[in-house]
């Protein structure tokens, strides 16, 4: 999947960007955009990051399921 990510040093600019640019992205119909994530940045400005995916993939889903079994000399973490 596709990950964009938005950034600027400039207080508001990327959330007056995205006000814009995701209501035209779920017009779109040959996009599905997902929700957006806000990523820590050192000093000012915002980044933001989302996946975009194209019609058709977004009911892809992955499953790893594990054939082997772990060590028997491995325990488990202690409980928090």
């Amino acid at each position: 999947m596709a990950q964009v990510r938005v950034m600027s040093d400039d207080d508001g600019e990327v959330t007056a960007l995205l006000d814009v640019l995701m209501p035209l992205l779920r017009a779109h119909p040959a996009f599905v955009p997902s929700g957006t994530r806000a990523l820590s940045k050192r000093g000012t400005g915002e980044r933001v990051v989302f996946e975009l995916l194209l019609v058709g993939q977004e009911g892809l889903h992955v499953t790893v399921e594990r054939t082997d079994r772990p060590d028997p000399g491995r325990r488990a973490l202690p409980g928090r």
